[in-house]
């Protein structure tokens, strides 16, 4: 049995432990996502992250270690690609209740993200967040704002999100470890 053989096998047994970078704009909602997989509720009282934030949490046979980077325009500069590199996922978080930063997130999205060469071919799950809010644009919506027809090197899905009522959080983070899963297994 080859090596990489014998890896699939171990990883098919046991969790596999694996990094994801959580990006977005400030105040998009990302740590507040985080806060509700991790303990199953909405923290109301959740206050923005200043730099980072690291937690745990598992969907299946996946330990996601999330390092949820803080959104400011000094983080994505200092810390975004730092906290990228490694990661096998990425989660990119938007408001999509404040329809006049979607371009912003777009930019930033593309700036740092999917014309960085460091980070080519890792699954991308952007969460069109706050979708609990009637202001919120649809997944559809925020896929166009954010130009997503135009990825070619990265796998994507696009999940409308409620971090306040769950709404989707499991299925994109379901979508997420199946990515990341079979990565692993071309491997």
């Amino acid at each position: 049995m080859s090596f990489l053989s014998k890896l699939r096998a171990k990883f098919a047994k046991e969790k596999l432990t694996v990094k994801i970078a959580w990006l977005g704009l400030d105040q998009a909602g990302k740590t507040t996502l985080v806060k509700r997989i991790t303990s199953g509720e909405f923290d109301s009282s959740t206050f923005r992250t200043l730099g980072m934030n690291v937690d745990e949490f598992s969907s299946g046979n996946v330990r996601f270690i999330s390092w949820d980077i803080g959104g400011q325009e000094a983080f994505r500069e200092s810390l975004w690609e730092s906290y990228m590199s490694g990661s096998m996922g990425i989660v990119y978080v938007v408001d999509s209740a404040d329809r006049s930063r979607i371009d912003e997130a777009k930019i930033e999205l593309w700036k740092y993200v999917l014309d960085n060469d460091k980070v080519e071919n890792i699954p991308i799950l952007v969460l069109a967040n706050k979708q609990d809010l009637p202001s919120a644009a649809s997944a559809g919506e925020v896929a166009r704002g954010l130009n997503l027809h135009k990825v070619t090197t990265h796998s994507y899905a696009i999940v409308p999100t409620s971090a306040k009522t769950g709404f989707n959080v499991e299925e994109g983070l379901e979508w997420l470890r199946q990515r990341v899963t079979e990565k692993i297994e071309l491997l």
